[in-house]
């Protein structure tokens, strides 16, 4: 059974209602509905720098399997090259293993690379070749750590926008030795 008070029912009760909004002004600034928003702008940033890095660095090692790639289609042209002096690449004859490389590199999708060629017979490279040399070839390529983020390749600056030099070679014997023991194909000659 409830017992009501009637002389409480007709009095206003102005402590009871002040107290009421104070609470609700407290329990406004108390309310946790944008938490989420003020952490996520805190953490975005980092894991925003984490996917980036991720995949730059995956692209990198793409970048390095094409060079290597492109070195061993390269020192094979090479090694099997004997007395001819162009190389076939897409139906065009090319005439220096760098310009042999940037044909693969295209077909391949791969950025322009540099390449060299060595005989590396003996205590130091030589630019003779005979028969049993190996040989090796060097492709090197400029990597943009952040053309993710630029959108295009040497946008910006390298004080702001970091290049590496990614280099692989591959060596070969040669299976005939070119006419005089050199050729221009094989040219340039790597520097170590």
């Amino acid at each position: 059974m409830i017992y009501e008070r009637p002389d409480l029912r007709s009095k206003p009760l102005l402590r009871t209602e002040s107290c009421s909004v104070v609470r609700k002004i407290i329990q406004r600034f108390r309310r946790e509905d944008g938490q989420a928003l003020v952490e996520l702008a805190f953490v975005l940033p980092l894991i925003l720098l984490f996917l980036f890095a991720i995949i730059d660095f995956g692209l990198a090692l793409n970048t390095d399997n094409s060079d290597t790639n492109l070195a061993n289609l390269a020192v094979r042209q090479v090694a099997v090259m004997g007395t001819a002096t162009t190389a076939r690449c897409d139906g065009i004859a090319e005439t220096t293993i760098t310009a042999y490389v940037d044909c693969e590199a295209n077909q391949s999708g791969a950025s322009a690379p540099t390449a060299c060629v060595a005989d590396t017979a003996g205590s130091s490279t030589s630019s003779t070749y005979a028969t049993g040399d190996p040989v090796k070839v060097e492709v090197t390529s400029a990597f943009d750590w952040s053309h993710i983020l630029t959108g295009r390749d040497g946008y910006v600056s390298s004080v702001t926008n970091p290049v590496t030099d990614i280099t692989a070679s591959a060596t070969m014997r040669l299976e005939a030795a070119p006419n005089g023991g050199t050729s221009s194909f094989l040219s340039p000659k790597c520097a170590s």
